[in-house]
């Protein structure tokens, strides 16, 4: 009969090595941190897809920001990839496809807005320079 375990410490049963990470053949495997900002590029990237109907300008900011954090991201991952969740760096990826995306659409929508604008602006004004 052995005694039972009276010792406070937690037992750990896995038998993972704690020093994965600095085998080289083991990068592919992903670490156990989450990349900075990978969630928030993803949520920029779909909201700026989102609100590039709102007269484009909002989807251009959001882009922006987003392929700002994005490329941040990239390059924290591509210095130390051993460390990194590969989940984390997949959506970094779809967040920056996003971003490019809204971005796209943001601008196609703003340039869309503003060649309106000048259309009527001229329509407009043709229009008051008749009553002289």
């Amino acid at each position: 009969m052995n005694p039972p375990n009276l010792d406070p410490t937690p037992v750990n049963n896995n038998n993972n090595n704690s020093n994965n990470n600095n085998n080289p053949g083991n990068q592919n495997m992903g670490g156990s941190t989450t990349l900075p900002n990978s969630v928030g590029v993803l949520v920029l990237g779909i909201l700026s897809i989102v609100f590039c109907w709102c007269y484009g300008i909002l989807a251009v900011i959001l882009g922006i920001i987003c392929l700002i954090l994005a490329s941040q991201g990239e390059k924290l991952y591509t210095l130390n990839p051993g460390i990194y969740t590969l989940a984390s760096y997949k959506n970094l990826k779809a967040g920056k496809t996003c971003g490019i995306i809204g971005l796209a659409l943001g601008t196609l929508y703003l340039i869309f807005v503003v060649v309106v604008f000048i259309i009527y602006g001229t329509f407009a004004f043709n229009a008051f320079k008749g009553f002289h």
